[in-house]
């Protein structure tokens, strides 16, 4: 433990930390950074924008879309400062990243059950091995430790790999995820409910695929938990 303070330490020293927003040193993302946050004021259906309690599927669209998910619960906009974090966190790999953003989420962890377990979205290899982290396995073991909510990070495995979502359309998403996740046949979710974390959320195809194959374990209740919506 001591030789980790002093590694840590002569680092600081070395690398002095700055805020990947406005580069104020002593923080990677300074308090007044973190204050220009857009939190959502409401939260809702992750397909049709509809007002719902905790970002539940509406009705309609959970006919329409035969979601699996019970719903996605977002923490803020994807703008600002918080848009900064997020892009550093995942393609500048400033890991450490992690602490401060689970920080602005897991207060909202709040809202479910403790009993509720944890899992992430799994990365592909070839993204694994680029970037050298899954962005939102970090997320959730940090969240998971502040909240004393379970973790069960392999929950999913990702079978192939597929273009990038960013560069598809909102139909194309669907298609795009559709049988790039199964389920490990090993764990029982019977009657439990199972939150995936990510860091960014946009249509909800990804999400919904994980849920998928969640439910096949027999989860009752399977919620998408994302720090930011981009439009």
């Amino acid at each position: 433990m001591k030789r980790q303070w002093v590694s840590e330490f002569l680092l600081d020293i070395l690398f002095p930390k700055k805020c990947v927003s406005c580069g104020k040193l002593d923080s990677l993302f300074c308090e007044k950074c973190q204050a220009k946050i857009l939190y959502l004021k409401t939260q809702n259906c992750p397909y049709c924008n509809k007002i719902t309690v905790r970002g539940r599927v509406c009705p309609s669209c959970k006919s329409s879309y035969k979601s699996a998910l019970t719903g996605v619960y977002v923490v803020a906009h994807f703008e600002t400062s918080l848009k900064e974090a997020i892009h550093q966190f995942k393609y500048e790999f400033i890991k450490s990243l992690r602490e401060d953003l689970a920080d602005i989420a897991w207060p909202l962890l709040n809202d479910f059950p403790q009993k509720a377990i944890l899992t992430c979205v799994p990365s592909n290899s070839k993204r694994l091995a680029w970037r050298g982290y899954n962005q939102a396995e970090e997320l959730a073991r940090i969240l998971a430790k502040r909240t004393g909510m379970r973790f069960y990070p392999n929950l999913l495995k990702r079978t192939s790999y597929k273009a990038p979502q960013t560069q598809l359309g909102r139909k194309d998403r669907f298609k795009n995820v559709r049988n790039t996740f199964v389920e490990d046949k090993s764990f029982d979710l019977s009657g439990k409910q199972v939150i995936i974390v990510d860091d960014l959320v946009t249509s909800g195809a990804t999400l919904d695929a994980c849920a998928h194959e969640i439910r096949k374990m027999g989860a009752t209740r399977v919620w998408g938990f994302a720090l930011a919506r981009n439009k």
